[in-house]
């Protein structure tokens, strides 16, 4: 069979980006022998992408290939059979998709949640045909984590990098695996993700790369743990919100996409299955978290009588640091090393949401077990999980919420007190080109505004008249009606607004909603003060995702004044610049958790072209504006898509031109 035209041009396009780098790659070499010799004629289905799960030392890359289909399923449905009546093997069935045992409509990739694992080496081609088959939902899927540099286009972003794909259609995503480490996948559209679009992608690469491959015996699909909170009704139902609600979030956890669910203490619990955890007495274990999490709530993670040494954050390498208690926000992945050295044959792994769901007690469990009976066995423990108000003893904290980053405590760490293995000077001591603040804000918006200037603007409700608009520098961003990457042609410099130049139609508001752009030069030195100016409670942190790139967190503050500013933040930076350990190795991330009511300090290299998104990574924050997009260099010196990418636009044309050859 002809090798497909889209990925051939697909292919090529790599290899023409690729070669424009001074050093020749084994990704280079292999795409362009694979060219040269089949001369179009192999068939990529032929390379199922589970075959490339394998030991990554001295491999050559591979073609990775998965096909997925976006569905609206429903957990607990006729495909569970008796699952919940006391039949552990109809749970098990591959179309049963169980979540907590409560029946809900989803949103499912290939009838699961989590989505499919995509586990491949550094460098492998991944191909991934994605049908939408969910009437009137139109949707794209992210690869958080991976930079895209030699393919922008495949971002996954709706109307910065592509049109959404729409129903019935077939989309080809094909990128390579750039980056190591532990990434994730999840839907840019809508609540899609908190319904149940996303899934683990793991890069993995040779030991020899990674410095802390003397620390563990294994590295296996099978221990990775992908944290998400959950809902029994579609995320849309609070978009822009219900007055009676008491805030939006969520009811449940998941881990890996199962788990159980007590109402109350009156009621009993799902008779549905744990995820469960296989060890070996006496071997070390490395154990991937990713943070699939939609709302406002960081998840606390505890292995029962357990460590957890820490060597990587968002794919980075990082020296190790042992802790009891592991805090993430949305969007964050971390690896640790677990070593099996405990007495009883079975262990709770346990996760808690902390934050504003602290009131909510929410809690789920997985099981660690040194047996190995019949999974159906384990994951229906006899003995009941200990109560929300027995905790798991421990003192040493990874980013506690409320953690005074920079003046750690006694077993307090932030994400700045770990230290990476290298750094890029040029960077860390360079004269940065650009300084940029970016003060974000969830904006009290009026019941005039919304509902007697006709304005027909993103926000939520989160309870009685309580309306709010995310916003960064009082700008709520509004998506353009086609992806600016890919229809560069369609572009008017005055769709555009920043800080100084505001659309007329804002003249007289503090608050705009508009197409927000940051343009910055290709190759400069940015760094950005990213400010908390919610003067929400202490113990809401804010993650920040950056498409395309890596941020230096150079350094992370909180200051009791409400809100912070710029100059609250250089005086706070100042004084501990002055202090700073000189040796210091920053940590690079791809989001960054923003200390409440506090700032973060970050750099970058603007080295990769293109449109590319930074925003709030809670769901709901995002759809109502807290966001912005980097346009990084000229459209000219961006990389072109395939010629038949598909585009999109507004259609509103004249009525002669409409009418023109039919009356």
């Amino acid at each position: 069979m002809v090798l497909d035209v889209r990925i051939r041009c697909c292919l090529l396009l790599l290899v023409t980006i690729l070669c424009q780098t001074v050093t020749v790659t084994t990704a280079q070499t292999w795409l362009r022998s694979l060219i040269d010799s089949t001369n179009g004629t192999i068939d990529i289905k032929s390379f199922p992408g589970e075959q490339c799960l394998r030991v990554c030392d001295d491999t050559q890359p591979r073609i990775c290939y998965f096909s997925w289909t976006m569905e609206h399923y429903h957990a607990m449905g006729p495909a569970c059979r008796a699952c919940s009546k006391g039949s552990p093997q109809d749970c098990f069935h591959p179309a049963c998709l169980t979540a907590d045992g409560v029946e809900r409509g989803v949103m499912s990739l290939n009838r699961q949640i989590p989505g499919p694992m995509i586990s491949v080496c550094k460098d492998d081609l991944i191909v991934v045909d994605i049908t939408n088959a969910m009437a009137g939902t139109s949707a794209t899927i992210h690869w958080h984590g991976l930079h895209q540099r030699a393919t922008p286009h495949m971002d996954g972003v709706p109307f910065i990098t592509q049109c959404p794909i729409q129903f019935g259609n077939t989309f080809r995503y094909a990128y390579l695996a750039t980056e190591a480490g532990t990434q994730f996948y999840h839907s840019h559209s809508g609540h899609h993700k908190v319904n149940g679009h996303y899934g683990a992608l793991i890069v993995r690469e040779p030991k020899r790369a990674d410095p802390n491959s003397a620390l563990y015996d294994y590295d296996s699909s099978s221990h990775v743990i992908v944290g998400s909170d959950w809902m029994h009704v579609d995320g849309e139902m609070f978009m822009p919100g219900l007055p009676s609600s008491g805030g939006i979030l969520p009811v449940n956890l998941l881990i890996n996409g199962r788990g159980t669910f007590k109402e109350n203490e009156n009621s009993s619990r799902t008779n549905v299955p744990l995820e469960v955890f296989y060890v070996q007495r006496g071997k070390r274990f490395r154990f991937r978290f990713i943070n699939a999490a939609s709302h406002v709530c960081p998840l606390q993670l505890q292995i029962e009588d357990h460590t957890m040494e820490i060597i990587a954050s968002d794919s980075f390498h990082l020296q190790p640091h042992k802790v009891d208690t592991l805090v993430t926000t949305s969007g964050e992945r971390y690896d640790f090393v677990v070593h099996a050295n405990g007495v009883k044959d079975t262990y709770w792994v346990r996760l808690r949401a902390l934050g504003s769901c602290e009131q909510l007690q929410l809690e789920q469990f997985a099981v660690l077990s040194y047996k190995h009976d019949p999974k159906e066995k384990l994951a229906f423990p006899q003995e009941e999980p200990p109560p929300y108000d027995k905790p798991f003893a421990g003192a040493r904290t990874a980013n506690h919420p409320n953690a005074t980053c920079g003046q750690p405590a006694f077993g307090d760490y932030c994400i700045t007190d770990f230290q990476a293995y290298d750094t890029d000077e040029s960077i860390i001591n360079g004269e940065p080109k650009h300084i940029f603040t970016l003060g974000f804000s969830n904006f009290l918006v009026s019941f005039h505004h919304m509902f007697e200037t006709h304005a027909y603007e993103h926000f939520m409700n989160i309870h009685d008249e309580l309306m709010l608009q995310g916003a960064i520098n009082d700008l709520s961003f509004a998506y353009p009606p086609f992806p600016l990457l890919t229809q560069p042609e369609e572009i008017d410099e005055s769709m555009f607004c920043t800080n100084g130049t505001r659309p007329a139609r804002c003249a007289d508001r503090q608050l705009c909603t508009c197409i927000h752009r940051l343009k910055i030069e290709l190759g400069d030195l940015v760094e950005l003060y990213i400010l908390d100016r919610t003067g929400m409670i202490d113990d809401l942190n804010h993650p920040f995702h950056l498409h395309g790139y890596q941020m230096y967190v150079m350094e992370l503050g909180q200051d009791r004044r409400v809100p912070v500013t710029y100059e609250i933040a250089r005086e706070l930076a100042k004084r501990r610049f002055t202090t700073r350990n000189t040796s210091q190795l920053p940590p690079r991330k791809d989001t960054v958790s923003i200390p409440s009511r506090g700032y973060a300090r970050v750099r970058f290299r603007a080295d990769n072209p293109g449109f590319w998104l930074m925003h709030c990574h809670f769901e709901w924050h995002t759809a109502v504006g807290m966001a912005l997009v980097l346009q990084v260099g000229n459209t000219d010196q961006m990389v072109k898509p395939p010629s038949n990418f598909p585009k999109c636009n507004s259609y509103t044309p004249k009525v002669d031109d409409l009418l023109n050859g039919h009356i």
